[in-house]
């Protein structure tokens, strides 16, 4: 006779009891989602505009499509084109007891990433030139950058989700390797919103895109669901290997055939892993994080024991974490970051274009005004 194994049964009937639970927190939510979608479509709640041309970044799914460097990037144009411009986040897991906080004015940081979190304080070392506010409101910050720095170009981070702002073009990020995931809403899913927030997206960015992801199945899915949108692949590609203690500079070749400690704290660390990978390093052992995770001296001293242990040549991580590590690590800590900068991979120039004649027309129209 075959025995029972009611250990097993029993762990079945919990996952399928949380696996319910879920479920059913995800239908709650979504209908959440929509009834405030409603909302605002109806007129019931208040759409605030402001007058520069506002240009929102965000995605329609949890962490990890690469918003902070396309925001970068497009800061880092308008900067190049002598546009002038501000850059609106949340500041996400920032600590600030502050309604606001001027993380930037455009000539030096001015906020620790313990206050205002380090996607904000990123943005403000890797364009050092744009002015960068945090805000859960972001009409409040939008109208003190317009008094303060009087910007043509308002880029709003993470903003898909707020609508309360009146954008002039949202552009939506989707991850071609991740896409969307098991298709479920939050928390039982990724998903934000119900794909069919697609709709509200002006143009469409796919992000990541390898010769092993180039992709062509989202494609397929987005032309034939929401056909007529603007439609751009992207690539995160190595920039630097930088040595942020003593100043030292390498291209990203500088990794090929170098023992490295790697360690992360993003949403995917995988796809960091990766690439470290794919430039010819020897990850001699690699430690992911929860995302945004602030770091403790005594972490990093484990991972520098372990490089010394499997005689490494140093740590490696990415520029996102070493702005939570500044300041927490010894000066002679030998510790290395690999920056990342995301290149569209074609028809650049259309989607530059289309802000900067966004810009010209918002200019005549307050001229007008």
């Amino acid at each position: 006779m075959k025995r029972i194994n009611w250990s097993t049964i029993h762990e079945k009937k919990q996952r399928s009891a949380f696996t319910f639970f879920l479920r059913t927190i995800s239908v709650v939510y979504g209908l959440g989602v929509r009834l405030r979608l409603i909302g605002y479509n109806v007129g019931l709640f208040r759409i605030r505009s402001l007058p520069a041309y506002v240009v929102s970044v965000g995605n329609i799914t949890v962490g990890g499509t690469g918003k902070t460097p396309v925001v970068a990037m497009l800061a880092e144009w308008a900067s190049e084109n002598g546009i002038g411009a501000a850059i609106l986040s949340r500041g996400y897991k920032g600590k600030t007891s502050h309604d606001f906080l001027v993380v930037s004015d455009g000539t030096k940081v001015l906020a620790t990433s313990d206050d205002a979190g380090d996607e904000a304080v990123l943005l403000a070392k890797k364009v050092s030139s744009i002015p960068v506010l945090i805000s859960k409101n972001r009409y409040l910050i939008g109208n003190l950058a317009l008094r303060r720095f009087n910007p043509e170009l308002l880029l709003l981070d993470d903003g898909y989700q707020h609508v309360s702002l009146h954008r002039d073009l949202d552009i939506l990020l989707l991850d071609a390797r991740k896409q969307f995931g098991n298709e479920w809403l939050l928390p039982r899913g990724p998903l934000r919103e119900p794909l069919a927030g697609i709709e509200r997206a002006d143009l469409i960015v796919m992000t990541k895109c390898t010769a092993e992801s180039n992709g062509n199945v989202m494609l397929d899915f987005l032309r034939k669901n929401f056909p007529g949108k603007p439609i751009f692949r992207s690539a995160h590609l190595p920039d630097q290997v930088i040595f942020p203690l003593d100043g030292r500079t390498y291209p990203p070749d500088f990794l090929s055939g170098k023992k490295v400690v790697a360690f992360a704290g993003l949403a995917h660390p995988d796809d960091f892993l990766d690439m470290v990978k794919g430039l010819g390093a020897h990850v001699i052992h690699f430690k992911a994080f929860s995302d945004h995770h602030f770091f403790t001296h005594g972490e990093i001293g484990k991972l520098a024991s372990r490089k010394k242990a499997s005689e490494g040549d140093f740590l490696l991580t990415t520029e996102k974490d070493w702005v939570r590590i500044d300041g927490r690590v010894d000066v002679g800590a030998d510790i290395a970051v690999l920056t990342i900068k995301v290149g569209l991979l074609s028809a650049s120039d259309t989607l530059f274009d289309t802000i900067k004649q966004g810009i010209r027309n918002s200019s005549v129209k307050k001229d007008e005004g």
